[in-house]
């Protein structure tokens, strides 16, 4: 993450403390209140960094019990790597920080923070203990909380350059040998034209041959994450879309090298996404995580691809997912 740009004189921290200033004044000191003003500056750094602060972000525990935590703060993937918890003026926070341990918050890159003092946890671990009723402490405890970025994080941030570079020429090699294929392998042909009119059938009748390619194409380099994300073994069998698409694939594949053996080059990009993912604690983050990926990575790859077919992906992933 790129440092803050924070400095005692910017409007964002005398904004901070002249709010808090403006409580003790008429004697709030109560935590619906006295958060605010830090939820203000959490929401202004989080800017900086291309990221989202989301407050009362609901997720699920180790194990698997729903909590809220006060803040979230998402990348721009909608993967999370910071949470925030706030307590009021007259809290012992150590103590409040133990209860919340005990109900198994997240200590990757958690702040808990009062108006006095802020307790930074990051990998299991105190990081940082600082009285913050001074701007550079108050400065400190928010840089290290947006420096820090989580090992999977770090790996899924350096393997999205190495998937750019390797899926288009990935994809250009299926489509040649789906155009090959189906000019020269009648047993080919056959089951792409059966999946196409199920497609047409079941999606949209006015469904292009192309599209149903970049369908295809999609599908392939998609099936793993899909599987291995979600942890549905019969991910390919849920439904006749499903069914059909990997009746095409197999055919598609028979006689030559095997999908896992072409998918190799990606395989540190599937490993570092299945990674990723795990900071997602339910499904429909996932779901989330996904559906942005695949925005960013099909404006990155195919433009025409992501324009015309957009509903390709969402809408014949969500036909065979869900």
């Amino acid at each position: 993450m790129p440092r803050l740009n924070l400095k005692p004189s910017h409007k964002a921290i005398r904004d901070y403390y002249a709010t808090l200033q403006q409580y003790a004044q008429h004697a709030v000191r109560h935590e619906g209140a006295v958060s605010n003003p830090f939820a203000f500056l959490l929401d202004s750094c989080a800017k900086q960094a291309n990221a989202t602060l989301i407050p009362q972000y609901a997720m699920r525990t180790g194990a698997r019990n729903r909590i809220i935590v006060d803040g979230v703060i998402l990348d721009a993937y909608g993967l999370p790597f910071a949470y925030w918890e706030a307590k009021d003026m007259d809290d012992d926070l150590p103590k409040a920080v133990q209860a919340k341990r005990d109900k198994g918050y997240p200590l990757d890159n958690i702040l808990f923070q009062t108006p006095q003092r802020a307790i930074l946890y990051q990998n299991g671990q105190i990081a940082l203990d600082l009285d913050i009723t001074e701007p550079a402490r108050l400065i400190a405890a928010l840089q290290y909380l947006f420096a820090y970025v989580p090992p999977v994080l770090d790996n899924w941030q350096t393997a999205v350059s190495d998937f750019r570079a390797h899926v288009p020429d990935l994809a250009q090699a299926l489509k040649a040998r789906i155009e090959q294929r189906y000019e020269t392998d009648p047993a080919f042909k056959e089951a792409f034209s059966g999946f196409y009119e199920t497609c047409r059938t079941s999606i949209n009748p006015d469904l292009s041959q192309d599209a149903v390619e970049e369908m295809l194409i999609q599908h392939i380099l998609t099936e793993r994450i899909f599987r291995t994300i979600f942890e549905r073994s019969d991910f390919t069998s849920r439904n006749i879309i499903a069914v059909e698409i990997e009746k095409v694939s197999a055919a598609l594949m028979r006689h030559v090298m095997s999908r896992d053996a072409f998918l190799k080059p990606l395989d540190r990009f599937y490993v570092a996404i299945e990674q990723a993912a795990t900071l997602c604690r339910d499904f429909s983050q996932k779901q989330h995580f996904l559906n942005t990926f695949y925005e960013n990575f099909f404006q990155g790859f195919s433009e025409d691809v992501a324009d015309t077919h957009g509903m390709s992906i969402h809408h014949s992933q969500s036909w065979i997912l869900w």
